[in-house]
């Protein structure tokens, strides 16, 4: 099994822990202040990560204009998509309301081929298509809540939300592996660990300053919640560098598909910890979602 399958899982854990955090401090502070946390805390992170790859004798490429701008918009959709997906809490449960989100793989899948020629073969469209069917029962999952009322169930504003929020990672996914490969460097650790860095301090002085604007005071909270802060930034940090690293060794929509496994460990979390209730549907969902990821790692190593 390929190495960044591995990786993306590793990262989808990571992630699933950073949201069910995320989701504690929602009652707290705002959605901007929320996000704004996972990249100020797992700044240092990051830093020490760079250090460490550097002073291990690993070298790191030189940037230009394109790679910033390219950043630039990345860090700007991961920003939206993170805001949406806190919003999110407030309108479903937590299983359901990270279903939504888990539309960007097919979404990657869709403008990969559009915008960036990232097109996939026969068995790996398939893979996506399962992984999406999966997402979209999931999502159709509360109680008496059909699967022929999802058409309809359009017009609802978390179903909204979720979709442009699964955009927003969707172009975040695709410009990150393009902005990794601008650099046209031999080694894909260094790659994913520039970029990364370049867009968390982009990450930070855009939404630091919209912050800083809207209302200032909003940081305070942060003082008051400093060890679940630190938490959401060090489980951001370690799942952002896996993220990063499996773009860096794969196209996006791939290691979005296998990234839809995080929609499991959402629900051992909604089980465990939030102790809200996971239905039949939900469990079918699983199936297909695991079929999906199966049927993409044959289809990429075949």
């Amino acid at each position: 099994m390929s190495t960044w399958v591995f990786i993306t899982i590793f990262a989808a854990l990571m992630q699933t822990i950073r949201t069910s955090i995320q989701k504690s401090l929602t009652k707290f502070l705002s959605a901007e202040v929320i996000t704004w946390i996972r990249f100020i805390f797992g700044f240092p992170i990051v830093i020490i990560y760079v250090v460490v790859l550097h002073n291990s004798g690993f070298e790191f490429p030189s940037i230009n204009q394109k790679f910033i701008v390219y950043c630039l918009f990345a860090g700007l959709f991961q920003i939206i998509g993170t805001i949406l997906l806190v919003s999110l809490f407030s309108h479903r449960n937590f299983a359901v309301s990270t279903a939504y989100t888990k539309t960007e793989a097919i979404q990657v899948a869709i403008f990969g081929a559009i915008f960036f020629q990232e097109y996939l073969n026969i068995l790996s469209s398939i893979a996506v298509i399962l992984g999406m069917l999966g997402v979209v029962i999931m999502s159709s999952s509360q109680q008496n809540i059909q699967l022929k009322s999802l058409l309809t169930g359009l017009n609802n504003k978390s179903v909204f939300i979720g979709i442009t929020s699964g955009a927003s990672f969707a172009f975040d996914a695709l410009l990150i592996r393009e902005a990794i490969l601008i650099l046209n460097h031999d080694i894909p650790l260094t790659n994913a660990a520039l970029t990364l860095l370049v867009i968390l301090i982009l990450n930070i002085i855009q939404l630091g300053i919209w912050i800083t604007y809207k209302n200032r005071t909003m940081f305070k909270g942060i003082l008051f919640y400093w060890k679940r802060s630190l938490l959401v930034g060090v489980t951001s940090a370690i799942g952002s560098i896996a993220w990063f690293t499996a773009f860096a060794l794969t196209q996006a929509a791939y290691v979005k598909t296998v990234g839809q496994v995080e929609l499991l460990f959402s629900i051992l979390v909604t089980q465990r910890i939030f102790k809200e209730g996971i239905s039949r549907t939900e469990i079918f969902s699983i199936f297909l979602i695991i079929a999906s990821i199966v049927i993409l790692i044959y289809s990429t190593n075949s």
